[in-house]
């Protein structure tokens, strides 16, 4: 059963995501936006699942998993109850089941974001440090596209509706913390899935930016 869920995400994981990327953003910009940004979680999960299908280091690829995972919800902890380190904010309905007012998925986003953006910078550069200073510049360009439509999307929405800039340092910061921790044993993995993902969400919130 499980060669077979592999052979098929090898075939046809990236057409599938494509294909839900593509989809959502169809009825997300002109149907019942909410209703459809609802499914997030679903797609979230959908991606991280595709992903571990093709890892051939499945065990050092668990091991970022929880590392980005705990870093990324624990910084959203913080920053729901504080404010630090990305200024005031609250998680909205659309992206799950919350524990002390921050959904668990959003601990899955900072995986995929982290992993795909880390693929890219190991294709372009080789020392460690560059390499995570890189995939950290990448998130943070990615999540400057996905705030202006958080709120639309009932992802998240900030105190009297603005984006203060020190989300982007938080997100930097956060970031690099959860990069410096790759595991050195992930550095020469080439997943097809997560590298693709990251241009395809890109392109997925840079559109909404537009049409919503």
């Amino acid at each position: 059963m499980l060669s077979k869920l592999q052979d098929f995400t090898n075939r046809f994981g990236l057409w599938t995501l494509g294909v839900i990327h593509f989809f959502g953003i169809l009825v997300i910009s002109w149907s019942n936006t909410d209703f459809w940004a609802s499914f997030t979680p679903l797609n979230l999960l959908i991606a991280t699942a595709f992903v571990f299908m093709v890892a051939t280091k499945m065990r050092s690829l668990a091991v970022f998993f929880f590392i980005s995972f705990f870093i990324g919800y624990l910084a959203e902890l913080l920053g729901t109850q504080t404010g630090f380190p990305f200024g005031n904010y609250q998680y909205l309905q659309n992206l799950g089941p919350k524990i002390i007012e921050v959904p668990l998925l959003i601990g899955v986003n900072w995986f995929l974001m982290a992993y795909a953006s880390r693929i890219w910078a190991n294709r372009w550069l080789e020392n460690h440090l560059a390499q995570a200073l890189l995939a950290s510049l990448l998130m943070v360009c990615v999540d400057f596209f996905i705030e202006p439509k958080s709120a639309n999307l009932g992802f998240w929405q900030w105190e009297n509706d603005i984006i203060p800039i020190e989300n982007y340092f938080g997100w930097l910061g956060v970031s690099l913390l959860v990069q410096l921790l790759f595991p050195p044993s992930l550095q020469g993995e080439s997943n097809a899935i997560a590298k693709w993902y990251l241009p395809m969400i890109f392109l997925f919130f840079l559109i909404l930016n537009f049409t919503l």
